[in-house]
């Protein structure tokens, strides 16, 4: 709902979610409140792809550490933990043509927005004076 900003209305879908619901015999949730000026501003898909693909580049840098296990989750994450100290040059390594292969592949799609963008203004530009160019209509 991030990338489609204010086209959802979300007070009907909500309620459409929430009937559906009811019709199969499940539970609703209880009220939601949804902001008066409704759900989040539009998203620039290129922006938002762009900043995913420079947080997530690096393949060498670790993820962090935690575990669903109760119990010996502890021990999990300690074995995690002494696995990556102990390996992480070979970690390094083995990732660093994945993390290149990233780098470029980040490039590229920079390179490929702004090539969008400078076109999107052409189009722009162009529609523009094409309908100034229209004659105008005389009224009779």
């Amino acid at each position: 709902m991030k990338l489609l900003g204010r086209d959802i209305p979300t007070g009907a879908l909500v309620a459409r979610i929430e009937e559906r619901l009811r019709v199969r015999g499940l539970p609703t949730s209880e009220p939601a409140e949804v902001p008066e000026d409704g759900v989040e501003p539009r998203v620039d898909p290129l922006t938002f792809n762009m900043h995913s693909l420079e947080e997530n580049a690096d393949t060498t840098r670790a993820l962090p550490l935690h575990t669903h296990r109760a119990g010996m989750g502890q021990a999990v994450l300690l074995a995690k933990w002494a696995f990556r100290k102990t390996c992480q040059v070979l970690i390094n390594e083995t990732l660093g043509r994945q993390r290149v292969f990233n780098g470029l592949v980040r490039d590229s799609y920079a390179q490929l927005s702004a090539e969008v963008l400078r076109l999107r203004r052409e189009v722009d530009t162009l529609r523009a004076q094409a309908a100034k160019a229209q004659p105008q209509e005389v009224p009779r």
